[in-house]
């Protein structure tokens, strides 16, 4: 993979490390106003803060697989299969930026796990 299209995909993984990091960090200091609420907005905060904790632990999850694919950069084994060794296709790694198998390993894993 040449330079340039390397560090494409290091400066995407950066900007949505941090945009993750923003999210996450705007869902964990979101606070209790302390204003009286009836039984809907109760229910309604409940709602909001089980789906807040979902997409935060989803999130969290992301932002681990972009760590990750940034520690691999660091190593020089960013865009190679973490299964077979192969250079993960340019127009999956457009797609999925962290991602850490080619295609057919990746289906070969999916399929395992059904």
């Amino acid at each position: 993979m040449k330079n340039t299209k390397l560090n494409e995909f290091h400066d995407r993984l950066i900007k949505l490390r941090d945009e993750i990091l923003k999210v996450i960090d705007w869902k964990d200091n979101i606070s209790d106003r302390g204003e009286a609420k009836d039984e809907i907005d109760q229910a309604n905060e409940l709602i909001e803060r089980e789906m807040g904790y979902w997409m935060s632990t989803n999130m969290r999850s992301n932002l681990q697989q972009v760590e990750e694919a940034l520690d691999r950069f660091d190593k020089g084994k960013y865009g190679k299969c973490l299964h077979c060794g192969t250079d993960i296709a340019l127009q999956r790694l457009e797609i999925i930026p962290f991602a850490k198998y080619c295609v057919p390993c990746q289906e070969k894993l999916e399929t395992r796990s059904r």
